[in-house]
């Protein structure tokens, strides 16, 4: 090998130890798009209702205004390899439309992903959604590439308390236009137990390719203002956890994920609201549901 090739070879290997954790943040992953999925271990498929909550369900239960930024300086103890976002939600003539922008990697690899969300209800109790995502690859020295990909979802409730959601990930089998290489494809189910106080959910993931996993996470706040979160996933090795503030409009959030190997990855996120600002996650989907009810 040249001088050329090991100084490439030695710049890339972060994120060679990236890609080779199972449950790693590259490939245009989006496990763990906002610090909420970061500190409930991405165990949100039947439940969560903010600016980042599309990436784990298309479907949405709640008619909010919100935008969100998250920040990871480091991850897996890496500090080259650093991640971060800005998002937005709204909701227009019935119809809860989101949009992102991410970006993770560092100056020899970046992925930058564009997603535009759309979700509808069918009825008060069901709901669908779709997201279109454009993801870029760059890798220096070697040029870029892109792809388009679409995720789907739906979500059903049960009762007012329990819910259940599924969503897929890259349904068209997008590939890279010039290396031909896949976008992970993924399906994620489960249920959930919903209360202003504690939220508690189950999912069943398996990304094509890999072994599945379950993934288990819990919400509690013992105040309005304050929530503490924790989760993790089957087979990872990992302990996750966080922290959310509300200081309406604002919400100030912290998540962290703690490998027994790799070390501690933290994740840091503020949003804002621009309506109803005092109504609480469960108070938002009650509101929802009930002004569908009446149409």
């Amino acid at each position: 090998m040249n001088i050329a090739g090991r100084v490439l070879s030695l710049s890339i290997l972060p994120l060679l130890l990236v890609l080779a954790f199972e449950e790693s943040f590259a490939g245009f992953e989006r496990r763990c798009a906002g610090t909420r999925s970061l500190g409930t271990a991405g165990a949100l498929s039947s439940f969560g209702e903010d600016a980042w909550s599309f990436y784990a369900n298309p479907a949405h239960a709640a008619n909010i205004s919100e935008a969100g930024l998250f920040y990871v300086p480091s991850t897996l103890g890496l500090q080259e390899v650093k991640s971060t976002g800005i998002s937005y939600r709204d909701n227009l003539f019935g119809v809860d439309f989101s949009g992102a922008l991410q970006s993770f990697g560092y100056e020899i690899y970046r992925e930058t992903v564009i997603s535009a969300n759309v979700s509808i209800p069918l009825f008060d109790f069901l709901f669908v959604g779709s997201n279109v995502n454009l993801n870029h690859l760059f890798i220096k020295d070697y040029g870029t590439d892109l792809a388009a990909s679409l995720d789907v979802g739906s979500r059903i409730f049960l009762s007012d308390r329990f819910s259940v959601g599924l969503s897929m990930t890259n349904l068209n089998s997008a590939s890279m236009t010039q290396s031909d290489d896949m976008l992970p494809q993924s399906l994620a189910g489960g249920i959930a137990y919903l209360s202003d106080a504690l939220n508690l959910g189950i999912d069943y993931f398996k990304e094509l390719g890999f072994p599945s996993a379950v993934r288990v996470a819990a919400e509690y706040s013992p105040a309005r203002f304050i929530t503490v979160r924790t989760g993790t996933a089957s087979g990872s090795g990992s302990f996750n956890a966080g922290l959310s503030l509300r200081l309406a409009p604002f919400t100030v959030e912290y998540g962290a994920m703690f490998h027994q190997v790799l070390g501690v990855t933290h994740s840091f996120g503020v949003s804002v609201k621009f309506a109803r600002t005092g109504e609480s996650e469960f108070e938002s989907i009650q509101r929802y549901r009930e002004s569908l009810r009446r149409r």
